[in-house]
């Protein structure tokens, strides 16, 4: 399986998940390192231009391509299991993505995209044992449209 991530230059090497344990995320919260992915690179940019201000536009990017053995199987989060307008209740889903830090049953979580419901993003646990498998198989710069600053 290839997942794709959009991250700062300065961390195109790093996949410990530091800056998901820092700040945390939609599905986690500070102090579990976790590492955030898409599906697709089209859904990486939508993710991105929903957290980062336009003032970050100038900073560096680079786009990973994340290869990870397809003898992993995800946990998944069904969309249709969660609760109506999710999507509002960080609490919620960083209870569940928490909990999945803690258990590492899986060194993958599949999880529904808050931007957009028919697509999904993979969490990723640094921590877990299998996680060593995952590799960066590609990795370039990577600049947003300006035209996507423009509203």
């Amino acid at each position: 399986m290839t997942v794709f991530r959009i991250t700062n230059s300065n961390y195109k090497d790093d996949l410990s998940g530091q800056g998901a344990k820092i700040y945390g995320g939609r599905w986690n919260v500070p102090g579990h390192q976790a590492l955030y992915t898409s599906q697709h690179i089209s859904l990486c940019v939508l993710e991105m231009l929903v957290n980062i201000s336009l003032t970050e536009s100038s900073v560096k990017y680079h786009l990973l391509k994340i290869s990870i053995p397809d003898t992993m199987i995800p946990a998944i989060i069904l969309n249709k299991k969660l609760k109506p307008n999710w999507q509002d209740d960080e609490a919620y889903t960083r209870f569940m993505g928490t909990e999945f830090l803690k258990n590492k049953q899986a060194a993958l979580l599949k999880i529904p995209s808050a931007v957009i419901d028919e697509e999904n993003n993979y969490l990723l646990n640094p921590l877990h044992s299998d996680f060593k498998k995952i590799v960066i198989s590609k990795s370039n710069p990577f600049k947003f449209d300006n035209r996507l600053f423009n509203f």
